[in-house]
């Protein structure tokens, strides 16, 4: 702390956050931290780099001990690794001698119970990792048997902050909110990084876009917040619509409005039960299914106006007691 700001930051920073609830669980937040494996411009990394890795003086004398003096001073529930790309093949796997750091995190740090990691840390992307989290912006298009994360930045090109970047480099409130669709109907969570300022402060068109998301959450979030993946399909391209569930009810987030106000889908079984709601919309919908206990729903969708319309970019309908609800059984992910 003899420079920059004179304060211990990340500690605040991890003080701060343990003190929080989350207003969607009413439980604690779980503290994590950023890590990157290699410094740029650091003379020991150099030097190694220069000896294509065969010696190790960075990593004996700063990334190592870094990584344990981070969980024995912050207790980092969460440590998202980066920087593994830098050496590669065989040479990262012996160069970040990352396994002995995380068995040790795993079993005997202050906080083994609870601790996850990502899969960058070094020629382990997609193999070992409590969960995956791949390359930038990755989205397998499908349901994983492993949990997996899409880390993604609000700037196409930089995770930080480019005082220089044109308007067209920032990705709109509907790619994020249609990612976040994705990524959970896919088993997946989503990483969102904003890039401060040198001061610290937050760029007002990154306000806009997490204040997007958040006003979408707030309608919808009922469709995010506790579900898993549906168990007989995650999404359905004709209808433009991604599944999630949780308990009886299946959601499905429509990311273009149903053309002929008629939502067609082909995966839910109704029964005589069933019900239909939108979400940010009272009462029930009409609809209608194929005779003959096939499945298949078609609810009719309420022409809005602007002023009654609950949100933008995607809009969600939630079935109940559908005969094929349930999600996708799977064990929570494993530490490898």
């Amino acid at each position: 702390m003899d420079v920059g700001p004179h304060r211990d930051l990340l500690g605040d920073l991890s003080k701060a956050i343990k003190r929080k609830v989350s207003p969607h669980t009413n439980e604690k937040l779980h503290w994590g931290a950023y890590h990157s494996l290699f410094e740029w411009f650091n003379p020991l990394f150099l030097s190694d780099k220069a000896n294509d890795f065969k010696t190790s003086a960075f990593r004996d004398t700063k990334t190592i001990p870094e990584l344990y003096d981070l969980v024995r001073k912050y207790e980092p529930e969460l440590i998202w690794s980066d920087g593994d790309w830098i050496a590669q093949g065989d040479v990262a796997d012996k160069y970040w001698k990352a396994p002995e750091f995380l068995a040790w995190y795993a079993t005997n740090s202050t906080v083994a119970d609870t601790a996850v990691w990502n899969d960058r840390w070094g020629g382990t992307s997609l193999k070992h990792g409590a969960y995956y989290s791949g390359k930038d912006r990755f989205q397998p298009g499908k349901l994983l048997p492993h949990k997996w994360e899409n880390a993604l930045t609000v700037d196409r090109s930089t995770w930080g902050y480019d005082r220089s970047a044109p308007y067209e480099d920032y990705l709109p409130t509907e790619y994020f909110i249609h990612s976040l669709a994705q990524a959970i109907a896919f088993g997946g969570n989503m990483l969102l990084n904003v890039g401060p300022g040198a001061d610290g402060t937050i760029d007002p068109i990154f306000h806009d876009r997490l204040r997007g998301i958040g006003l979408w959450l707030k309608v919808n979030g009922d469709a995010i917040y506790g579900t898993k993946p549906w168990k007989v399909m995650q999404n359905e391209t004709a209808a433009a619509v991604y599944y999630t569930s949780k308990g009886s009810t299946v959601y499905a987030i429509a990311t273009k409005w149903p053309r002929g106000n008629l939502l067609q889908l082909q995966s839910p079984q109704t029964t005589s039960g069933t019900n239909v709601r939108m979400l940010g919309v009272e009462g029930y919908l009409k609809w209608s299914s194929p005779a003959g206990g096939d499945s298949g729903v078609t609810v009719d969708v309420p022409g809005l106006t602007p002023d009654k319309i609950p949100c933008q970019h995607a809009w969600v309908f939630a079935l109940a007691s559908l005969a094929n609800a349930g999600s996708v059984k799977r064990t929570t992910a494993s530490v490898s």
